[in-house]
């Protein structure tokens, strides 16, 4: 099978671009989602083997049968991201109904900035074990069970275009913290993606590779420490909502706050990059049981 060769220009997050070589078995197509040292990019145009990226967000929307169209809030592309032919659940009138996303497209927010907008419609196909629930949807139908902040933070991030990261904590699961801090300790330069490097303050064009697992690691100590802070006392950055007897944690940002130090989802987003949450007994959501 032929390879085809592409220069993807896309931006650093330290205000530069670069070019990126980029091979693969099948010809880019404009929309197309593209890993480049460890971070998600959608190309934004092509043209005569150069690419312009940009980074790679989505949101669903739904489709009902009916005609409404409903939005869920932009999502940074992780591996885990849904894709077409991707099935889920959301509770209508206190009753699960099953979707599937069955189309996507590129489309542009209010500041213009791309995304791919993934495109559910019902398949009618609720079976005795559902699959996963998009929380982003779910929630908006539970307000029996979450705090009317929880509503009104998805439509706040909705509508100003900004994006949500959620990570829960089951019931009757305490946060592991010491064993959050050994997994920060053991972390080497290898294991750790080219983006979050740079979200933890390296500049690869500057800094000497000797020093980046250092710059790192006191990033994530620091995130770390600032998370538990604010979840264990004020909630000033990191919402709380209760679900089930569990907690879900809730952070709201633009594209520039994952990089910034001083912000709850800054300390979200790098902590759940690296796996430093995963040690500490939380999961994150893009899907979540409510049956």
């Amino acid at each position: 099978m032929s390879n085809y060769h592409y220069d993807i220009v896309a931006p650093q997050r330290v205000g530069r671009e670069r070019v990126h070589r980029y091979v693969g078995d099948e010809p880019l197509q404009v929309g197309a989602v593209v890993q480049l040292e460890g971070r998600y990019w959608l190309i934004e145009s092509l043209e005569s083997g150069r690419a312009v990226a940009k980074p790679g967000r989505y949101r669903l929307m739904l489709r009902h049968p009916e005609g409404p169209e409903e939005t869920g809030a932009f999502r940074r592309f992780r591996p885990d991201a849904p894709g077409l032919g991707h099935t889920f659940s959301t509770l209508e009138a206190g009753r699960p109904v099953s979707w599937e996303v069955r189309d996507r497209r590129l489309a542009r927010d209010d500041e213009g900035e791309i995304y791919l907008e993934l495109i559910a419609e019902r398949n009618f196909e609720e079976l005795e074990e559902l699959p996963d629930h998009e929380l982003e949807h779910a929630l908006a139908r539970r307000q029996d069970e979450l705090a009317e902040s929880a509503a009104a933070t998805l439509v706040r991030a909705e509508q100003a275009g900004l994006s949500v990261e959620l990570v829960s904590l089951e019931p009757g699961d305490e946060p592991d913290w010491e064993e959050a801090e050994r997994y920060i300790d053991a972390l080497v330069i290898d294991e750790i993606n080219d983006d979050l490097v740079v979200l933890c303050g390296v500049d690869p064009e500057r800094d000497s590779p000797e020093t980046w697992i250092t710059t790192v690691k006191e990033r994530l100590r620091s995130d770390l420490e600032s998370f538990r802070a604010d979840v264990e006392e004020d909630h000033d950055q990191i919402e709380d909502w209760g679900f089930q007897g569990g907690s879900i944690l809730v952070s709201v940002g633009t594209e520039d706050d994952e990089a910034d130090p001083n912000k709850g989802h800054g300390w979200m987003s790098r902590l759940v990059d690296s796996g430093v949450l995963g040690a500490a007994n939380f999961r994150r959501v893009r899907k979540a049981d409510i049956q």
